[in-house]
Formats: C-alpha cells, sequence, structure tokens
C-alpha cells in the first residue's frame, strides 16, 4: 500500500507566490496546508482512496477527495476567478477522469509555472543525476506548455483504436510511423523529449510528496528505476509484460515494463527511446535513460508510443 501526503510547505509557497507574490503567501500557505493535512491518499492494488478525520475525530475512508472543495473555497477569497481552477490543480497535483478524452491522466505542468523551482536546487549526487539536470534545465527553458499524460500505457481495442485503460497488453511492436498515424487518428501526439523531462520532473515531486528523501527520489528516477516500475530486477518480475495499469507510483502506472517510444527529434536526427523494458539483460536503463534511434519504420517489439494531450 502506497501512502500520498499532502504537498509540503516549500511546494504549496512556491505555487501560491506564482498567484499572489511573497508579501501574503504565508497567511495563504498556512490556510491551505491546515486543510490538506487532515487527509492522506492511499493506493492499493491501483486504485486510490482517501482516509480523513470527521469532526467526531473517527477515521473515515472515501473514494474521492473530500477537500479539494475546501482549498477551492480558500483560493476564491483570494484569487481572481479566472486563477482558481489552475491553481487548484496544481495544488492537488492530480488530474481527474476528464470527459472530455474519456480516460485518466495527470497534468505536467509547463516549464513557466514555477513548479520546477525548488527542484533545480537539488545537489547531483554523480554524473546520470547531473546529466538530467542538465536536459531538465534545457525542457524549463524551451517554454513548454501544460500538457497531461495518460495514467495507463497505451493499447489497442477491438477496433485497432487507441486505449488508456487497465488490464490490456500494451501496445508494443509499432514503427515510428506507425504510432505517429496512430496519433493523429485518436487525437493524441508522440510526447517530446522536453515533455519527458518536464514529466520526470512531476515525478520526482511527487515521489518526495509521497515521502521519498530528495536524494532517494533523484536516484530512482536517474539511476536506479526498479523501484518505479516493472524491470527484470524489480519485486516480483515476470518474464513478460505486465498488463497496462500495473504497479502505480505517484500516481502513474506502467513506467518501465516497456520502452517509451518520443516524438521525432529533427536536431538529434531521430526520434528518443526513453527509460528501459521489462525484461532486458544486463544494465537495467533507468527512466531518464535516452537512446537516440532513427528507423523509423522498424517495429519495435519492447516499446509504446509515450502519447500526450
Amino acid at each position: 500500500m502506497i501512502k500520498t501526503t499532502a504537498m509540503n510547505e516549500v511546494q504549496v509557497r512556491t505555487v501560491m507566490e506564482e498567484y499572489i507574490g511573497k508579501r501574503k503567501v504565508a497567511k495563504v500557505t498556512e490556510e491551505i496546508l491546515e486543510v490538506m493535512q487532515e487527509e492522506s491518499k492511499h493506493t492499493h492494488k491501483g486504485k486510490a482512496f482517501y482516509i480523513h478525520t470527521d469532526e467526531a475525530g473517527a477515521l473515515v475512508l472515501t473514494a474521492e477527495s473530500v477537500i479539494e472543495g475546501q482549498v477551492k473555497q480558500i483560493l476564491t477569497s483570494w484569487l481572481e476567478d479566472d486563477e482558481v481552477e489552475d491553481c487548484l490543480r496544481q495544488l492537488m497535483g492530480e488530474h481527474p477522469v476528464n470527459s472530455d478524452v474519456g480516460f485518466e491522466t495527470i497534468m505536467v505542468e509547463g516549464s513557466g509555472s514555477g513548479y520546477y523551482t525548488e527542484l533545480m536546487k537539488h545537489t547531483p549526487q554523480n554524473d546520470r543525476e547531473r546529466d538530467f539536470m542538465k536536459t531538465l534545465e534545457v525542457a524549463i527553458n524551451s517554454k513548454v506548455e501544460s500538457f497531461r499524460v495518460p495514467v495507463n500505457d497505451p493499447s489497442i481495442d477491438m477496433n485497432g483504436k487507441l486505449q488508456f485503460v487497465s488490464g490490456f497488453k500494451p501496445a508494443v511492436g509499432y514503427s515510428y510511423n506507425e504510432l505517429e498515424k496512430l496519433a493523429k487518428e485518436n487525437g493524441v501526439h508522440l510526447g517530446t523529449k522536453n515533455e519527458y523531462c518536464l514529466f520526470l520532473g512531476t515525478i520526482i515531486i511527487r515521489l518526495m510528496a509521497e515521502g521519498w528523501s530528495e536524494n532517494d527520489a533523484w536516484k530512482a528516477v536517474c539511476c536506479d528505476s526498479k523501484k518505479l516500475g516493472h524491470y527484470s530486477n524489480s519485486e516480483d518480475a515476470k518474464n513478460d509484460f505486465e498488463p497496462t495499469g500495473s504497479r502505480m507510483i505517484a500516481g502513474k502506472c506502467d513506467l518501465a515494463n516497456a520502452y517509451k517510444i518520443l516524438a521525432k527529434d529533427e536536431k538529434a536526427g531521430g526520434f528518443w527511446l526513453a527509460g528501459g523494458f521489462c525484461n532486458c539483460d544486463g544494465y537495467v536503463i533507468p527512466l531518464a535513460g535516452l537512446d537516440l534511434n532513427n528507423d523509423c519504420d522498424n517495429h519495435c517489439n519492447y516499446g509504446v508510443g509515450w502519447f500526450v494531450l
């Protein structure tokens, strides 16, 4: 079972400073934290639930958060109407099932949001962390807009369409050109290298919100990701792909299990394969690992398209 605690004071303060500046931020941060700390999120077998204390002091379990409305009330008294929803999304950290797309996603904040400010203060512990910090800095300076990532990896339904649901074999075995065609037909696109770096930055922030230390979260993403997804050296590893919707952590399922195929990078001269997969021999590539490939017609039997919207 995984417990997700509320955002810490620094994270809440960073978000709120973007909206109201430093003069009043301490008071608002205190109000928001007081509410957020009354509830904890837990995940069991891929399903999320929430526990909070009622007025009588008893613990109550619910399928949905009961504090989101309270946080929204606080924001409404401090922010303009058109700012409330965006700020609330950043504070709550999750993007719910979206009626426009019909599947669950998580929001990745754009590079200009200030969301990654504290992350960039990290002192790298080794070359891999230093390399990722450099690529993350490039992404932050590239003016990437906010986007959404499906919680589950893609699979294919009976009509040959993309779906992002639990319990299916991931959609491996497609070439880059075929994935681009699938993306256009299904209203999504292959995420770029910069988007993927911001996504991993979001994962690190979420891990720390779940109680991981800063160093452990960075190490898990950049150096040794076996606790984050399905690798040959992960606990309870299989000899084949796990079904989609497996091993949820930091709000995302299917980290690793299959390579993630990113969008074509014209400057680099190919497209990127990100992370590792479930049954590789020898060196296990961490989530931050990136490998350039230029064969757009070759079928990748170990990778899925990393689709975003």
